[in-house]
């Protein structure tokens, strides 16, 4: 008599659905390496091209670099280091002696009574600060002297100085007064001392 044995454990469910899960797992595995793959081929060559870029723009500052120090030992010649001297002295000479005309038209404007009108305003070349000369019409002499008082007042200008004053009848029975007068202007004065 012959006994046969079968050793064998019957498959559990989890067995049986491991068994049939295994198939997609891999091909979800196999899917998941390529795109992995994919992305790393192309961040791989994303940083060769960053990483070119980057090279030729220190290639680029290296030779920015040299040519800049070409230049400057070329401006450390004698010569050259005379004429930079002298045109630095020049432009800081311009600065200080820079006058603006449209500056001083507005001082003196904020200065006129409502019953003066400025008619000419002169400004005669040379010396250190420069001289105004004001031609004034006014409806009264107390406008007049409300604009002097006003000139003297004022910490831009100094020794104001009438220098003719007259009277314009006109058709009616009131004239008006005419005033020429001058003053030193002191808004146009040197900032500071002078690099040499």
């Amino acid at each position: 008599m012959k006994i046969t044995l079968n050793l064998a454990t019957p498959p559990s469910p989890h067995e049986r659905y491991g068994l049939a899960w295994a198939i997609p797992t891999v091909v979800v595995a196999l899917v998941g390496m390529g795109l992995l793959a994919f992305f790393a081929r192309r961040n791989y060559r994303d940083y060769r091209a960053v990483h070119r870029s980057v090279l030729e723009m220190q290639q680029r500052e290296a030779e920015l670099r040299s040519r800049e120090l070409s230049l400057r030992r070329e401006l450390e010649q004698p010569q050259f280091r005379e004429v930079y001297r002298q045109a630095q002295f020049v432009n800081a000479l311009i600065d200080q002696r820079r006058f603006s005309l449209t500056e001083l038209t507005q001082k003196v404007s904020n200065l006129l009574p409502g019953e003066v009108r400025l008619t000419s305003l002169v400004l005669p070349q040379g010396g250190k600060e420069p001289v105004v000369r004001f031609a004034l019409v006014g409806n009264s002499e107390e406008a007049i002297e409300a604009f002097l008082s006003n000139l003297e007042d004022a910490s831009d200008f100094a020794d104001v100085a009438v220098l003719n004053q007259g009277f314009a009848l006109e058709s009616g029975t009131q004239g008006s007064v005419t005033v020429v007068c001058m003053a030193r202007y002191l808004g146009a004065r040197p900032r500071g001392g002078l690099d040499k």
